[in-house]
């Protein structure tokens, strides 16, 4: 063989190569980037007892057991420590917030950083509860001879008002970031079909009885409702997800369909939905949709089925198998990690930034994700 052919298939697999590492570009750089994440790395594990719920403040890990409430920093240390009595818990975070109330039950707590502002009760039986990131929270709860009641309470836990509902049910409620507007999500089963509103109650013109009741016209069922940072108050239905903004009521996403598999609003302020992309009998993917409030869309592409998909602020954290995906709202990986053991749930605490592993008998934290 001459040096002229010799030279002429060295330029022609240069060339093959060339091709190859421009077309799978995102993959190979995926690849060597993500090499020193391939065992997560961990700052600290504690044991799990028994518990209700764990929930994540911009601070804390909140731990919430039948006896005792406890929060850990991102690297495993206990920052307080309270008893508590209850049969059962639902919680909600927001910034250095935490509220947690007595699912089925009368008693509520207030968590701050890491202080117990104060306790409560309600005379009635607690289905839900919110708090904005200024420590205003509302309870949802019922009571005889109503279908549902919602206490509004100050930072210190003094009642604001009670709005009752004789004909509806409460799914959901929140209250918006400039502390003006109380957002209920309500159902009216009343009729031949179920229909959904949204009623939104101005708190600083409570005498003058300022409410606005938006249906949801296309008979679509609430599950869910968010402020964002902007006020804008998101909507997550049975369908699709909506806004509310000063354009009124919208849809921001497509209805959902078949390939559908998750949608969220919690916790951020772009929503995240997840759908199976088929092209061809052996090419499937899913893709993670991330949406902006004017409705532009950002994609990540997804090799497998995620079996747990947790999100908060700017980040979601996603379980494939043994793996653990955190993906940004720019639709960006940031990090990869590889888990030995069975993951039994997430939560992501530090508005985003650390992240809990929750397995069956304990839990392992990550920082700086």
């Amino acid at each position: 063989m001459n040096r002229k052919l010799v030279f002429v298939i060295l330029i022609l697999v240069l060339i093959i190569a060339s091709l190859l590492c421009y077309l799978n570009y995102d993959k190979l750089s995926e690849y060597f980037t993500n090499e020193e994440w391939k065992i997560a790395e961990t700052t600290g594990s504690i044991g799990l007892e028994n518990y209700y719920s764990i929930e994540g403040s911009s601070s804390n890990l909140i731990v919430v057991g039948n006896n005792y409430m406890r929060g850990y920093s991102n690297i495993s240390k206990e920052n307080f420590d309270e008893s508590v009595s209850l049969k059962n818990a639902t919680t909600c975070s927001d910034g250095d917030y935490c509220i947690i109330g007595e699912k089925d039950g009368t008693k509520i707590y207030m968590i701050n950083a890491n202080v117990k502002l104060w306790e409560s009760e309600v005379q009635g039986s607690i289905h839900g509860v919110t708090v904005n990131k200024n420590g205003y929270s509302a309870i949802i709860y019922k009571q005889t001879g109503y279908k549902t009641l919602i206490k509004v309470l100050s930072p210190q836990g003094e009642e604001i008002f009670t709005s009752y509902l004789a004909s509806t049910y409460a799914i959901d409620v929140d209250i918006s970031n400039d502390n003006k507007m109380l957002a209920i999500a309500e159902i009216n089963a009343e009729g031949i079909n179920a229909t959904s509103n949204i009623k939104i109650i101005d708190i600083n013109k409570l005498e003058q009885n300022e409410i606005k009741a938006i249906p949801l016209d296309d008979n679509s069922l609430v599950t869910n409702i968010e402020y964002t940072n902007k006020n804008e108050l998101l909507i997550q239905t049975d369908k699709n997800i909506k806004i509310i903004d000063n354009t009124g009521l919208r849809n921001l996403t497509n209805d959902f369909d078949k390939n559908t598999y998750f949608a969220s609003i919690e916790n951020t302020n772009k929503p995240v939905v997840i759908s199976k992309n088929e092209n061809g009998l052996f090419d499937v993917k899913y893709k993670i949709s991330i949406f902006e409030v004017d409705g532009e869309e950002t994609e990540y592409t997804l090799e497998k089925l995620p079996t747990i998909i947790k999100t908060q602020k700017n980040n979601s954290a996603l379980v494939i198998e043994n793996q653990i995906f955190i993906v940004n709202t720019n639709g960006k990986l940031v990090k990869k990690y590889e888990v030995s053991g069975s993951v039994k749930d997430l939560c992501l605490f530090e508005d985003g930034n650390s992240l809990a592993i929750i397995y069956r008998d304990k839990i392992d934290f990550i920082k700086n994700i």
